[in-house]
């Protein structure tokens, strides 16, 4: 837990509180999306083999924290030992997909009750305009699509602006974007009807059981 107390979060804050670049978030919504964030790494440094998903606003921390490269591949190296991935697609596939998803986010919710003896946060905060977050509950799951990717996009179809020392207002890349995950699903909620979740968190390979759970991407409708 020393490692991931002693990671540096505050540029990644400084980022979603920005209102053009990142998320317009409060000082003190980003504070408590920190601690949960903190929370969800070393869950999955403890549970290296659990798949899990984590509430929408812990991965969309998560998804800014992979957008500094450099930083979040040294700071997965510090507490992990090796690059922890993230799969964006869980939930993107179908009606079992969607039960798939659910099933993640409740494994969560029991990792989380389980270790920290704390009921799993209800609200993280409120954010900028006074407006507070539900987090997690049966009737409305906020969990993200995966501990994979969800509020901001990692894919070559998606990009806002970059904000680097390169350069500034262009395009992230075309592995970074804060917009839609692709022309079939934009920046929508997070729930239990399209969401995201967590695999194999020490980064290793889908367990061959999976049936395709972290392999299978999904595609475009093909033209009539």
């Amino acid at each position: 837990m020393k490692h991931i107390a002693a990671l540096d979060l505050e540029p990644i804050k400084v980022k979603l509180m920005h209102q053009e670049s990142g998320e317009g978030w409060t000082l003190e919504y980003a504070n408590a999306v920190e601690h949960e964030y903190r929370r969800f790494l070393f869950l999955m440094k403890t549970f290296p083999h659990e798949q899990a998903a984590p509430l929408v606003d812990v991965d969309t921390f998560w998804h800014y924290h992979i957008l500094d490269t450099l930083k979040y591949a040294a700071d997965c190296d510090a507490v992990f030992g090796h690059f922890l991935h993230h799969f964006p697609y869980i939930g993107l596939r179908g009606a079992d997909d969607l039960v798939a998803h659910e099933r993640l986010g409740v494994r969560m919710q029991e990792l989380y009750e389980s270790t920290f003896g704390e009921a799993y946060p209800l609200l993280l905060g409120t954010q900028a305009g006074g407006a507070s977050r539900a987090a997690d509950s049966a009737a409305a799951r906020q969990t993200a699509y995966s501990a994979v990717a969800s509020k901001t996009a990692y894919s070559a179809v998606a990009a806002k602006t970059a904000y680097s020392a390169v350069a500034s207002n262009t395009a992230y890349s075309a592995v970074a974007a804060k917009t839609a995950y692709s022309a079939v699903a934009g920046k929508t909620a997070y729930s239990a009807a399209n969401a995201q979740t967590a695999y194999s968190a020490a980064g290793q390979p889908a367990p061959a059981a999976d049936n395709g759970l972290f392999t299978l991407r999904p595609q475009l409708p093909k033209a009539a």
